[in-house]
């Protein structure tokens, strides 16, 4: 039994054995590796990228802070790159709220311009080579994909089901609970939680969450997002700090095409660190394998977070936490 969709650079098979797509692009075997010189993506003679979709203006004339292209190497039709500064060095660990912020405001208009395109909207970022990245400048993608993952419809079906028992999001009542114990909680501030959840996916993993249910980040007004910018650049730094800047994966999960406004269902953010590469269990069941404790992990970034100092940041970001 097969199921395919097809699309300009490749398609979309269907396994009927474990309910699960798998994305063919063969274009993708042609992007450039490791450090491209010139880099397509600083600004100047250098720069190759396909006629921008989106900018945040620069304070000088011509000039930008962010930018969106279409992917050469695209994973579906509407697959594009968010450029997130034009400083071929720039890292959101150490970078500015604004600076991290102005990236979310690309992940938000970039989200909305794609949902007509799409049944799900991916928006990720992939930092080092164990992360997968191909290109060294600092950037992010939207995919917009005519299908729900399995994991995603998973998700729906349990979210769903918990409301309707309980007449409240299983997210709030996650990180109600992880709050009220306070011993996997690396920040919170109000607005924001960030924690290392009981059963993790990779060590080190973190969930960024607001504290007011909303299930569409495209929706989170300007004041919120600085929250957000803040939180995220925070735990980047302690990460950055205490694993010796790791690879990891940053991962949007936000309400799918149709499903903005129901009440079951939350935002969040994931950040996975790329600390080992799954291997035969894993690989056979699924089932993640973690040598550090989530307790654990959560005290020794809630120590680099409490401690400024030793987060060794830059006196930009200093001076922007002030």
């Amino acid at each position: 039994m097969t199921a395919t969709k097809a699309w300009h650079g490749g398609e979309l098979r269907w396994d009927h054995l474990d309910g699960e797509w798998t994305v063919l692009a063969p274009g993708r075997a042609a992007r450039p590796q490791g450090a491209a010189a010139p880099c397509p993506f600083c600004p100047g003679p250098g720069e190759d990228t396909p006629p921008e979709t989106w900018r945040l203006p620069g304070e000088r004339p011509g000039s930008w802070q962010v930018r969106a292209v279409p992917n050469r190497y695209a994973l579906s039709d509407h697959h594009e790159v968010i450029v997130e500064s034009p400083d071929h060095d720039w890292n959101p660990a150490t970078a500015t709220t604004a600076e991290v912020g102005n990236v979310l405001l690309a992940w938000q208009a970039r989200h909305r311009a794609l949902r007509s395109h799409a049944a799900q909207v991916v928006l990720f970022r992939n930092h080092g080579a164990a992360a997968g990245t191909s290109l060294s400048h600092p950037h992010s993608q939207a995919v917009g994909l005519p299908v729900l993952s399995s994991a995603t419809r998973r998700e729906l079906t349990v979210m769903r089901e918990h409301y309707d028992r309980n007449g409240r999001s299983f997210a709030a009542e996650i990180l109600a609970g992880e709050l009220s114990s306070g011993e996997r909680i690396v920040l919170a501030d109000g607005d924001t939680a960030a924690f290392v959840p009981f059963s993790p996916a990779a060590e080190f993993e973190v969930r960024i969450s607001p504290t007011r249910n909303r299930a569409d980040f495209a929706a989170v007004p300007h004041g919120e997002l600085d929250g957000i910018a803040r939180a995220l650049r925070t735990v980047l730094a302690a990460l950055h700090t205490e694993l010796h800047e790791p690879a990891y994966n940053l991962v949007l999960h936000t309400a799918p095409v149709g499903l903005e406004h129901v009440p079951y269902l939350s935002w969040w953010l994931r950040i996975l660190p790329r600390l080992t590469i799954p291997a035969g269990l894993e690989l056979a069941t699924g089932i993640p394998v973690s040598t550090v404790l989530p307790e654990e992990a959560a005290k020794r970034l809630r120590d680099r977070v409490q401690d400024p100092g030793s987060q060794e940041v830059p006196a930009r970001q200093r001076e922007d936490a002030g």
